[in-house]
């Protein structure tokens, strides 16, 4: 590259200019060489600087036309320091006329006047079309001076949320010249997209991905459930595919198949907590959809190569490919890592321009501040040497994706009753498909027929309805006071999810109920909490539950469930707990010993070790106690070497492996060796105690993984002693 370039990108850094920054922070300190240390993972792969570091700064979007021009923005405003001197907007950016090293020479700025832009992408008639945080907009050049004069927006979003990180980004064409993009949690804020032609989606943190005509008309949803689905591709069958860009504290991110109504599960209404009753990552709810694969964190864009898709990884400095495998109506894909990079390696953007090259942007320096660094890239596969693709045309589609799609769009020809055996499909696609279905027959249902339904067909039907009529708060109402639970989670998963107002008694009453399961009471106490303004609370809002936990009147077993979920050193005293213990209920007296196990002051070991020297216990009990006291096993190992020689089974083998890895003297190897003799059900656990280094007879060593995972999918576990 020219050092005229280089001197213009400097200058254009360095402009004078500046925006009240967005939340207050310094500059951060880069270094001043930042080596990628590029490493090829798979053989006929190519990667060539074509845009050196700082020519483009902190590149967020890539495209490249016809003339081999490489269109770039570069970002100024995402996260913008205090200090930070560069221009007062994001520029979009054009590279041009290679020299002989095969650098462009020529940096042009197109347009300066967006900010927090995340994507872009070339449209037709000269038009140039921009992610913005807040709305999808493009831009053309009206007179050949190659600076952009004209500016139409194509969707607005109205919301009050403003962090750049988590609206509008991904855009892409569909094959019938539609604009697909994507639409970030958004903080759960309220908000509008407005098409061109006054079209309105509206929504708060479900996220989604929208289609429109190419100047924003006839603007509507394909799907939601997402955290940032950043990046999205679509082939040339119109299969979409999308890249999450953020996990939140639920690791990985995902590897999408995006499909018409489709609902990939995530809901930023109930805040970012790893688990949450009705939040799903991987199709675990009913009538959501799961992850193609897991993808490395920090995903920006995806390409299509082959059979299969390209995603860069910005926080792992690697790039990934996908072999795209039929699996039902959907897609399986294991990754093949074929690029890694050091810390200076940041590929966000990816653009495909023939079957084997793309153009890749690079953020290089690991700051989400704006840091005048970047890089761009152009990588080539050769397919005679890359045996690790193949360099094939999308496949024609399996019998279940045609059903699945069939089923879809509402030309299946299938009837109610074969809709219903469809809806409990082990094929999240199929199950999806056949519940739009049935959307239709569903306005004319009512209390009555439903009622009538089989049990099963009752759970599909409470789907359907919620699909069909979700603002109708009648149904919720019948459906609560269903005998089959997975009826009344759907229902509560219902009113949550739609924020029906008017159900606080029903839901409270519900959670009196002594016949309550643990999932129905942690699903009513989440949906009471979205209801009654406190969503962030989850199932953890610690003084609900205190109150729960005194109040006499209620069930022991609603008790033992609220105990259950507050923190272990909740404002509660070890001397309610010792109350609780003293009711005589299993159920609450397993939740305060686990209360007391998770303490560490003295009076709460005592009870303990008084407990567990209490031989009319029940074994049940006395188990827990012993798992109480492994977290201090070395002050107890007397104790529960005692324990270990207990004549019931449970009990015994419970102290033997709280004393793994304790260390015994010769008196007490002597002991544990009786044991052993005395019981041969026990010697692989006293073997493990007195070789800490043995996994027990007839077990693989601790390393040997694929040993390991063999045998546990033919051995049965038991999730009591686990626990």
């Amino acid at each position: 590259m020219s050092k005229r370039l280089l001197t213009l990108a400097f200058c254009a850094f360095v402009g004078v200019g500046s925006i009240s920054a967005q939340r207050s922070v310094q500059s951060p300190v880069v270094p001043e060489k930042c080596p990628p240390e590029i490493r090829v993972l798979q053989p006929g792969v190519r990667l060539t600087v074509m845009v050196p570091d700082p020519a483009v700064q902190a590149p967020t979007g890539i495209d490249v036309d016809r003339q081999g021009r490489i269109w770039a923005v570069s970002s100024h405003t995402h996260f913008r320091p205090d200090d930070y001197v560069g221009p007062e907007h994001d520029e979009v950016v054009v590279f041009s006329d290679l020299d002989r090293d095969g650098e462009f020479e020529t940096r042009k700025v197109f347009y300066r006047r967006t900010k927090a832009t995340m994507d872009l992408e070339l449209g037709a008639n000269g038009w140039v079309y921009l992610a913005e945080r807040g709305r999808i907009l493009r831009v053309r050049d009206s007179d050949g001076d190659g600076v952009g004069d004209i500016e139409e927006n194509v969707a607005v979003l109205e919301t009050s949320a403003t962090y750049p990180h988590n609206g509008h980004s991904g855009l892409a064409w569909h094959p019938s010249g539609e604009l697909v993009f994507a639409l970030g949690e958004n903080f759960n804020s309220q908000w509008t997209l407005v098409g061109s032609d006054g079209s309105q989606v509206s929504g708060t943190g479900e996220g989604g991905i929208f289609r429109c005509q190419p100047d924003g008309a006839k603007l509507h949803r394909i799907s939601r459930g997402f955290w940032n689905p950043f990046g999205i591709v679509v082939r040339p069958n119109g299969e979409i595919f999308a890249a999450e860009n953020d996990p939140g504290s639920r690791p990985p991110c995902r590897l999408l198949h995006v499909v018409a109504g489709g609902d990939y599960g995530y809901q930023r209404l109930y805040g970012n907590a790893p688990f949450h009753p009705f939040v799903a990552w991987n199709g675990e709810l009913r009538g959501t959809l799961p992850m193609v694969a897991p993808v490395g964190e920090a995903p920006c864009g995806i390409a299509m190569l082959g059979g299969g898709v390209i995603v860069p990884s910005w926080s792992d400095n690697r790039i990934d490919f996908f072999p795209l495998q039929p699996e039902g109506a959907s897609y399986a894909a294991e990754r093949v890592e074929i690029i890694a990079g050091s810390d200076f390696f940041r590929p966000t953007c990816i653009k495909q321009t023939s079957p084997t090259t793309f153009y890749l942007t690079d953020w290089v320096f690991g700051s989400y501040e704006v840091h005048g660094r970047g890089r761009i890239w152009r990588l080539d596969i050769d397919p005679d040497v890359a045996a690790w693709f193949e360099p094939r045309t999308v496949p024609a589609p399996n019998s279940a994706a045609v059903l699945a799609g069939r089923l879809r769009n509402g030309t299946s020809g299938k009837k109610v009753d074969q809709l219903f055996q469809l809806g409990r499909s082990e094929d999240p696609f199929i199950a999806h498909g056949a519940i739009r279905s049935l959307a239709a027959p569903a306005r004319f249902w009512d209390a009555e027929a439903v009622r009538r339904m089989s049990s099963r067909d009752r759970v599909t039907a409470t789907l359907v309805l919620r699909h069909a009529r979700p603002r109708v708060a009648m149904w919720p109402r019948v459906l609560l006071n269903d005998e089959n639970e997975e009826v009344v989670f759907e229902a509560l998963r219902w009113i949550a999810d739609e924020r029906l107002p008017g159900f606080e008694k029903d839901v409270e009453n519900l959670m009196q109920r002594a016949d309550l399961t643990f999932r129905i009471f942690e699903a009513a106490l989440a949906c009471w909490n979205i209801i009654t303004g406190t969503p962030k609370a989850g199932v953890t809002d610690v003084k609900m539950l205190i109150n729960r936990v005194r109040d006499e009147d209620s069930p022991a077993s609603i008790r033992a469930f609220a105990l259950r979920l507050l923190p272990v050193e909740s404002r509660l005293s070890d001397k309610e707990l010792l109350r609780l213990l003293r009711l005589n209920d299993t159920a609450l007296s397993i939740e305060a010993i686990r209360s007391l196990s998770g303490r560490t002051n003295r009076t709460a070991v005592e009870v303990l070790e008084l407990l567990a020297d209490n031989r009319r216990l029940s074994p049940r009990l006395r188990v827990e106690v012993i798992g109480g006291l492994a977290r201090n096993s070395e002050g107890q190992i007397s104790r529960l070497i005692t324990l270990a020689q207990d004549r019931d089974r449970t009990v015994r083998h419970e102290a033997l492996r709280a004393l793994r890895f304790s260390s015994v003297d010769e008196d007490q190897a002597k002991a544990l060796s009786k044991i052993a003799n005395r019981h041969k059900d026990s010697r692989a656990l006293v073997k493990a105690v007195l070789y800490p280094g043995s996994t027990g007879e007839g077990r693989p060593a601790f390393s040997d993984l694929s040993a390991w995972t063999k045998r546990l999918t033919k051995r049965k576990g038991d999730p009591a002693v686990g626990r």
